[in-house]
């Protein structure tokens, strides 16, 4: 396998508080190598767009960490 140029960590994804809890995302764990191809599917309201927006900084884990060539990013 080659560098890795983005890996996720733990990452858990919740929307809402208390009777309005969802937990979107849970501890996910993700290695993605240059050249590797990646395919993200699964039935609807998987949290696979919830995945894809953390992954692309457009959003916020309520937990864990996003790496992009092993540098720590963090959604703005």
């Amino acid at each position: 396998m080659g560098e890795v140029v983005i890996s996720a960590r733990e990452l858990s994804k919740v929307y809402g508080e208390e009777e309005r809890y969802f937990e979107a995302l849970k501890g996910v764990d993700l290695s993605i190598s240059r050249g590797e191809r990646v395919a993200i599917v699964g039935k609807s309201g998987s949290g696979k767009s919830t995945l894809m927006h953390l992954l692309a900084l457009l959003d916020s884990a309520t937990n864990g960490e996003v790496f992009i060539r092993e540098q720590k990013m963090h959604a703005n």
